[in-house]
């Protein structure tokens, strides 16, 4: 499906971006049955252990000649955990991709990416009753304490967020209105926007490219409508201490935004709204302080897609470039700085619409990429491994994962 076809059929019914990333999930699905089982752990706590050692297909057994053993620093620490539409899953990411995974807990979750603050994952759950003062049926935020296993409430939001330095937690009760909290608990504060003025947090595509929120060093990315549209809509930063809003450009989508430490600006990447059916699509990078914008060229006819995610230190911008071969893409690598494109061809992605999603690991120089499959990627040297779910009757990582560095 094209961008502009697929974009005009999610704003005509926001129930298409669901069907057509669960039929895209049904593909992946069918591909993986085709393979061979291997082993299944039967414990979260066998999981856990998984995670931090080397539990999975060895290089030797998929082929190739290092002997087995503990996985790297980059692998034995951290852990992905995505939402299967029914439960949430923990799984170990070993060098040859393949990865042993269980289910944690039972969760009810909004179409949205999970957020992580400290060893806590946040989703928004849906269900809930409804407010006469809101106006709507009310949503909660839940979290999972991914040491202890367990499950509690931050607070009522349809969409969550962090805070450019992962310090406070923004829940949103409207598309105008949020709390923020400081993720370790406390008292929160309550914000609103200004007239005209929305968070990126309604039904549609918005929320599976940008999730429901981003904060950068200058404040909070909003936009000037309260759903997505496929024309786009005017982006703007918002700084809730002062009230004032800094106009970005006119974005159709936005990929993700990266704050150095203590700095007083940050990275946004967006996808501009002027991109047209058969154009060659660039992706802005925009300074939140200066405004200044570097505009990155495709090395393709066809353009970016949508979706990406900044590297830990800011240096890499992981995005989707346009194979020109109908749904499929491939990853791509940009340089922030000066815009220089290297392109993944080892990592061929299926599109069940004209968005990817990708998360780093912590070292920043590997990271998870997928659309209708998945791959581990090394982006020095540009190999790309297909991940491998240990157990093939369940679905592996998504849109909604987040990557979670454990504790000990």
């Amino acid at each position: 499906m094209s961008t502009q076809l697929a974009r005009r059929a999610v704003s005509t019914d926001p129930s298409a971006a669901r069907a057509l990333f669960r039929e895209a999930r049904r593909r992946r699905h069918r591909r993986r049955l085709a393979g061979t089982a291997l082993a299944v752990l039967t414990s979260t706590a066998a999981v856990l252990l998984a995670v931090t050692g080397s539990n999975g297909p060895s290089g030797r057994e998929k082929g190739r000649t290092e002997p087995a053993g503990a996985a790297p620093a980059a692998f034995s620490s951290v852990a992905a955990v995505w939402y299967d539409g029914t439960h949430l899953r923990i799984g170990s990411i070993q060098p040859d991709g393949s990865m042993s995974e269980r289910v944690v807990a039972e969760a009810n979750a909004a179409l949205l990416p999970l957020v992580r603050a400290g060893g806590r994952v946040y989703w928004v759950d849906p269900a809930g009753t409804f407010v006469p003062a809101l106006g709507h049926w009310s949503q909660v935020v839940k979290y999972l304490d991914v040491a202890s296993g367990t499950i509690g409430t931050a607070g009522a939001g349809q969409t969550v967020f962090l805070s450019a330095d992962g310090r406070e937690l923004f829940m949103a009760q409207t598309a105008t209105s949020l709390t923020e909290a400081p993720a370790t608990g406390g008292a929160a504060r309550e914000l609103n926007l200004p007239p005209g003025w929305y968070l990126p947090g309604g039904d549609g595509l918005a929320d599976v490219v940008s999730g429901a929120g981003l904060d950068t060093a200058n404040g909070i990315v909003v936009q000037s409508r309260d759903s997505w549209d496929p024309g786009g809509s005017v982006l703007a930063i918002w700084d809730p201490d002062n009230g004032q809003v800094a106009v970005i450009g006119r974005a159709v989508a936005v990929i993700d935004a990266y704050t150095t430490p203590r700095a007083h600006s940050s990275l946004l990447a967006w996808v501009p709204a002027d991109c047209r059916l058969g154009s060659n699509c660039p992706i802005e990078i925009t300074n939140t302080a200066t405004l200044s914008t570097t505009t990155v060229r495709s090395p393709r006819p066809g353009g970016f897609a949508m979706g990406g995610a900044f590297s830990p230190g800011g240096t890499q911008l992981a995005v989707f470039l346009n194979a020109g071969t109908g749904q499929t893409a491939w990853l791509a690598l940009v340089d922030p700085a000066t815009g220089a494109v290297r392109v993944v061809r080892t990592a061929t992605l299926e599109f069940g619409i004209d968005v990817g999603w990708a998360r780093w690991l912590p070292d920043g120089e590997h990271l998870i990429v997928g659309a209708a499959s998945g791959y581990l990627v090394d982006a020095g040297t540009l190999s790309a491994e297909p991940l491998v779910i240990a157990r093939d009757n369940n679905e592996g990582p998504d849109y909604t994962t987040v990557i979670v560095p454990l504790r000990g």
